[in-house]
């Protein structure tokens, strides 16, 4: 109860102040954070419910399909109708835009999936939403959870400008490893994707400043640029950016002024300058 309550409260303080309880259950909706929005059914024999989403880019999970568009005319929302019911499999949960978001797919037929431990034995996907002005933030917390001492975490952010997904370790104890196999990154779906179409390179670079090519691929009907490792998974411990661009992947001889530039928590030691050369 309390967590429903809170969680819809501060969602709902998101969008425009609650007026308590009550308000919370006339409006059948509540928000996980800032980004996902979920619309249960709250009576029976309802195929169809009205619920109102803030003027912001709205997506229909898991087809990432778009249900609402950003008016900057505008700071009101809309009201849309939602179809519910088991036979059309709807589960009426939203994803707002300017988020990245981390997820992880396991088979139906496991049961088990809900410990901690099966989780951890699982890569995750991150799904990239872009905003109106083509921004997007998001986290991923790594905690061993058999430990009370401190700093053993991993506290990462992920922040992307144009065509680049920066990674960041903004907490946590930068010697500490993490042994979860959920630290791999298998796939990055980046939706809304259509100036990105012409895509002719990706590739991922590590705290080394080494450049790992990527696989990608644009999927039209849906305008979505999908990016996976050629070779296995990325470490999210082990890498600085993500980046896509429609020239194709050449290599580079990179001048880097190390007394102002590291790569996450691994700060390269004092000279005037270095010359790396990256094969990508």
């Amino acid at each position: 109860f309390f967590v429903f309550f809170f969680q819809a409260e501060d969602g709902i303080r998101d969008v425009e102040r609650s007026r308590g309880l009550g308000d919370v259950y006339k409006r059948q909706t509540f928000m996980f954070g800032n980004a996902i929005k979920v619309t249960p059914v709250l009576e029976d024999h309802t195929s169809t419910l009205i619920s109102y989403f803030p003027n912001s880019d709205w997506y229909e999970f898991p087809s990432l399909k778009k249900v609402m568009s950003y008016n900057p005319n505008s700071k009101e929302g809309k009201n849309l109708t939602l179809v519910c019911g088991l036979e059309n499999e709807n589960i009426n949960v939203h994803l707002k835009g300017g988020v990245i978001l981390p997820y992880q797919s396991a088979p139906l037929a496991d049961t088990s999936i809900t410990a901690i431990t099966k989780l951890k034995s699982l890569p995750i996907s991150l799904i990239v939403i872009p905003d109106h002005d083509e921004k997007a933030n998001g986290k991923v917390f790594y905690d061993e959870e058999q430990s009370l001492e401190k700093l053993t975490y991993h506290d990462y952010s992920l922040t992307l400008a144009n065509s680049e997904i920066i990674v960041k370790l903004m907490g946590g104890n930068p010697q500490y490893k993490y042994m979860g196999l959920d630290r791999k990154i298998s796939q990055i779906t980046v939706i809304n994707a259509k100036k990105y179409k012409d895509t002719l390179c990706a590739k991922a670079f590590n705290l080394r400043g080494q450049a790992i090519e990527l696989n990608f691929k644009y999927e039209a009907a849906d305008e979505k640029l999908v990016l996976t490792a050629k070779s296995g998974n990325l470490d999210i411990e082990d890498l600085t950016k993500v980046i896509w661009s429609n020239s194709k992947c050449q290599s580079h001889i990179y001048h880097i002024n190390t007394k102002s530039v590291s790569y996450t928590h691994l700060t390269l030691p004092t000279k005037a300058q270095v010359q790396i050369s990256v094969v990508a």
